[in-house]
């Protein structure tokens, strides 16, 4: 798939809006004190990552790469797995906020992959499945009834 121009331009214009959105939501209020001031937080990591993917999407778009990896990359600890409560690992942790971070961001990769990038973005796949998967499920419940 070839990339347009008219398509490119759109996707610039989202990412600048949603960078734009993210760079507020860090910005100073009127009180003078710092919004996610510490980028500690769960919410604050969120956009951060989402600012870091948007970034790698503009560069994408701005010199015509036609791939791009948004794949979560997380380093499993096995021990940590085995003496940890389930979903309570820092890669389980991390993991849950990629999958956040791209879930907000899905109408923007969705117009990447309209303008001929290819994503590699499996945990938005996965999360498709998942809900392919219930809905196939609730219709064989509904023809067994």
């Amino acid at each position: 798939m070839q990339m347009t121009t008219t398509s490119i331009d759109s996707l610039r214009q989202l990412i600048a809006t949603r960078m734009a959105s993210i760079d507020e939501s860090f910005a100073t209020r009127e009180d003078g004190s710092l919004r996610n001031a510490d980028g500690e937080s769960d919410d604050a990591r969120v956009l951060l990552r989402q600012h870091s993917m948007l970034t790698d999407l503009q560069e994408a778009a701005a010199i015509g790469v036609t791939e791009l990896d948004l794949a979560f990359e997380g380093e499993f600890d096995p021990v940590e797995h085995s003496l940890v409560p389930e979903g309570e690992t820092v890669f389980e942790k991390h993991k849950a906020m990629h999958e956040i971070a791209l879930a907000g961001i899905e109408r923007i990769i969705a117009a990447a992959r309209a303008a001929g990038i290819t994503i590699h973005a499996p945990e938005l796949e996965q999360e498709g499945e998942t809900a392919a998967d219930e809905s196939e499920q609730r219709l064989e419940g509904q023809h067994r009834g």
